[in-house]
């Protein structure tokens, strides 16, 4: 059974280690991971010489990812194209399987962007580390501002990622909340003067068409003669008991915001975290040759 706690639900708990609880966040990562895999499996099987439509496709994208990461992070960190791609495909998965309705989106969860954060600061570390020895790194905090700096990084990159999707979906609601008031005043008002009102937005609504909206060949014009209309016509069923209740103004708009927050959004987080994590490890990976003469 579900426990509602703040966030995520846990779904149940593993009794080891004091109990890991299994959540929301948990389930939806873990099949997108399996769904990627299985998509990598089926793709990556049986490749022609003559490719066909998919490989094509995929090609392109393994191209578009490997040309990336050899602009952000340089020709000679080229090898870091599968950490990279895995981790926008897994970004962008992650924030469009809350589509489902049934599932919520891993990104709209702090703990799944502050993961992967954290991830991309331990390679940062490491990498120093690699490069310039335990005492040079140790030593570089002496100054606090570094240490501000090291800890800033991965909040930064896993706030900004969580925040706009998770505002992205509250945003959403709120505003399908108030169309949906928007909706039961409007149709009420129309109900409460009865079919005659009805009848009279039906007929005004057809004429704004016809003789406006038509003529004009305006977006907005033909938008208010529909809203019109539309608002005669449930208010017309509702008069007479066929149907009650029905919040007309959350259709199409909500949709609309969805395009943005749910699509365009999802899109350009995975781009920036990706883009972003390109930068910061590529910073502590510098070409050979800079390293030597370092």
């Amino acid at each position: 059974m579900s426990i509602n706690v703040t966030g995520a639900y846990v779904y149940f708990e593993i009794p080891i280690l004091g109990g890991i609880p299994i959540t929301q966040t948990a389930v939806s990562s873990f099949i997108v991971a399996v769904l990627l895999c299985i998509a990598f499996i089926k793709l990556g099987k049986n490749l022609e010489k003559r490719p066909g439509k998919m490989q094509v496709l995929v090609e392109k994208g393994v191209m578009m990812i490997t040309n990336l990461t050899a602009s952000a992070m340089g020709k000679h960190n080229v090898h870091w194209t599968p950490f990279m791609g895995c981790l926008f495909l897994c970004s962008i998965c992650g924030s469009y399987i809350g589509l489902t309705g049934f599932l919520r989106s891993s990104t709209a969860d702090i703990n799944c962007t502050a993961t992967w954060a954290l991830m991309v600061s331990f390679i940062i570390w490491f990498n120093n580390i690699k490069n310039n020895g335990i005492g040079k790194f140790l030593k570089n905090y002496i100054n606090p501002m570094n240490i501000i700096s090291d800890l800033a990084q991965p909040l930064s990159m896993s706030f900004r990622h969580f925040s706009n999707v998770s505002v992205g979906g509250i945003i959403s609601s709120i505003i399908y909340a108030a169309l949906t008031l928007l909706s039961t005043v409007i149709i009420g008002l129309v109900t409460s003067a009865g079919w005659l009102m009805a009848g009279v937005l039906i007929i005004a609504g057809l004429l704004m068409f016809f003789m406006w909206a038509k003529k004009t060949n305006k977006l907005m014009h033909k938008i208010l003669a529909a809203v019109t209309f539309a608002v005669g016509i449930f208010g017309m069923l509702e008069c007479l008991g066929i149907i009650s209740g029905v919040p007309i103004f959350t259709y199409g708009i909500p949709a609309v915001l969805s395009v943005y927050f749910d699509f365009f959004s999802g899109f350009l987080q995975a781009l920036v975290f990706t883009l972003l994590s390109m930068v910061y490890i590529g910073g502590s990976l510098p070409e050979p040759e800079k390293t030597e003469e370092n």
